[in-house]
């Protein structure tokens, strides 16, 4: 007899806050700014990497939703500092109800669906 896994809870992420959008195609965008002190650099990428990591585990490669893909990603790192020592890192995911779906265990109900 198997067991069925269950999904598990993600760790909560610390400095990605993602606000949502949705297209009159179904397809859902999530956004997220960080702009994190310089000792937190460091855990910010580390967040992202696990993120994304745990996504393509999940969902597959990322790629064009519009060619097949369940999901897709920009990542875009600012690589001058500002004076005070901080970066800005944005993080853009676009999918449909599977991205939905794994996201909650990430960033919660509230967030991940309107």
């Amino acid at each position: 007899m198997s067991a069925r896994l269950q999904p598990t809870a993600a760790p909560p992420l610390r400095f990605l806050d993602f606000d949502l959008s949705e297209d009159t195609d179904g397809l859902r965008a999530w956004s997220a700014l960080a702009w994190p002190a310089p000792e937190h650099h460091q855990a910010l990428l580390d967040e992202v990497a696990a993120l994304l990591h745990d996504l393509g585990q999940h969902l597959g490669v990322a790629g064009p939703v519009d060619e097949g893909h369940p999901w897709d990603h920009a990542l875009d790192i600012q690589s001058e500092p500002d004076a005070s020592g901080r970066c800005a890192l944005s993080l853009h995911l676009t999918g449909g109800p599977a991205l939905a779906d794994r996201l909650t265990l990430w960033i919660g109900q509230g967030q991940a669906e309107f």
